[in-house]
């Protein structure tokens, strides 16, 4: 008649055996800041963000190169033959030194200012990549301890109903139960094997995207601690947080210098209705095989160049770049509001997952003082095996969703710094202080 008590004790051995598997392997287990340092190394997002920001840096001097000396050289050889002149083929050879620098030249100005937003966008673009990165990994080590907790509990639960099957089979045998205490047994257990599937499906694919981002999957990875602080953000006002958001998240910062730059590409195709000045010099030697002499000359020059007409193209220039001005400044207008709106459900989400684990943590303690109650009255006659399988199940689930409202929290901790900006490696510190690495 021990049947809830048996069931307890199955449980609590199940317990003991995801202890051993998780615990015992914990001081050679994959931490998250090791997650994090196999990403940064492994994952091509990130990889290519830092080729991005390269090749932005080059744009600059690109740029510049415009405004600095440009000297060429040339050779030249000619073959002529005048049937007229009775001398034949005869050879004429031309060696020439131009050198060419720009002063005034008012769109590659406005290229070098693009160029130079350019580098600043390209790093905010990186910067935030870099967060991202760090949320990436954060999700995904998580939600491979949220997947090993779920599949660990869906093994637990099938045992138990399994042990309470196999119990309501003999009490039926012996004539102590009706039939549908049988049956309703049957299809709990394989309710409970199609869960169990489904729960290991869902912790392969948990460490496949972990593979995807670090490029193997470890052994095992530390598990949470159960005395993490769940700590309220400060400031602990949300429109505080937003007013932050709007100055330093880095989407947003990336989107400003996105519409600058395009403002710059309007002065830019502006510039090229405006007159341009060169200073040109030039040296050529001339080498005459008729004459047999070398004749050398020099010149130096002033370019002033005024374009009148050009077909409509500077025109159509103009007009194409205050488009994409026009667009980068929507995109910015929609940046803004999309950042104040993470912002303010990042707080919501760190505070409500406080509260959320606080009140899974006192339902757990219910549920399990409810399941010992439901144990007494079934040993009375007073409840059924089935409550008593209810009452199981509420056991695991208050500790499923306890697990998870703690990762909830850490993810909206570490979402709520990336909206304002200031997010870094160094917030991993403190949270992977409280992953368990050695041997309890």
């Amino acid at each position: 008649m021990q049947l809830f008590s048996l069931t307890r004790s199955q449980l609590a051995c199940s317990a003991c055996l995801f202890a051993a598997s998780v615990y015992g392997t914990a001081a050679n287990a994959t931490d998250l800041q090791d997650t994090y340092s196999a990403a940064q190394i492994y994952d091509s997002t990130i990889k290519a963000a830092e080729y991005d920001y390269e090749s932005a840096i080059e744009r600059l001097p690109l740029a510049r190169s415009a405004f600095r000396p440009q000297l060429n050289a040339s050779f030249e050889g000619e073959i002529n033959e005048q049937n007229d002149d009775g001398l034949g083929v005869y050879d004429v050879t031309r060696l020439s030194l131009s050198l060419r620098q720009s002063i005034f030249n008012r769109e590659n100005g406005a290229i070098v200012d693009q160029a130079r937003l350019g580098v600043k966008q390209a790093q905010a673009q990186l910067l935030a990549q870099q967060q991202n990165l760090i949320l990436r990994t954060a999700n995904t080590y998580f939600d491979v301890l949220r997947a090993q907790v779920e599949a660990e509990f869906a093994r637990s639960e099938l045992e138990a109903i399994a042990r309470q099957k196999e119990q309501a089979e003999r009490r039926f045998d012996v004539g102590l139960v009706p039939v549908t205490d049988v049956r309703s047994a049957q299809a709990q257990y394989d309710l409970a094997v199609a869960a169990e599937i489904a729960a290991k499906n869902r912790l392969e694919n948990a460490m496949g995207a972990m593979q995807v981002l670090t490029g193997s999957e470890p052994a095992s990875i530390a598990p949470l601690a159960s005395d993490l602080p769940l700590v309220a953000p400060d400031p602990a006002n949300g429109d505080a947080w937003v007013k932050l958001a709007l100055d330093q998240n880095l989407d947003l910062v990336a989107a400003r210098l996105s519409a600058q730059t395009a403002a710059a590409g309007v002065a830019s195709a502006r510039g090229s209705r405006y007159p341009t000045i060169d200073l040109v010099g030039v040296a050529q030697s001339v080498d005459h095989e008729i004459s047999e002499r070398s004749v050398d000359a020099g010149l130096l020059r002033l370019e002033v160049r005024l374009p009148i007409y050009t077909g409509g193209r500077v025109s159509s220039q103009v007009r194409q770049a205050k488009a994409d001005s026009n667009s980068a400044m929507q995109k910015l207008m929609s940046q803004e509001r999309l950042t104040a709106q993470q912002t303010r459900d990042a707080f919501r989400g760190v505070t409500g997952s406080i509260a959320r684990a606080n009140a899974l943590r006192q339902a757990l303690s219910s549920t399990r003082k409810s399941a010992e109650a439901t144990d007494a009255g079934f040993r009375a006659g007073t409840r059924t095996s089935v409550e008593v399988l209810r009452a199981l199940r509420d056991v695991f689930r208050a500790e499923s969703d306890y697990a998870g409202a703690r990762y909830d929290y850490i993810i909206n901790y570490l979402t709520l710094k990336a909206a304002a900006g200031t997010l870094s490696e160094d917030d991993l510190i403190p949270i992977n202080n409280f992953l368990v690495k050695q041997d309890p």
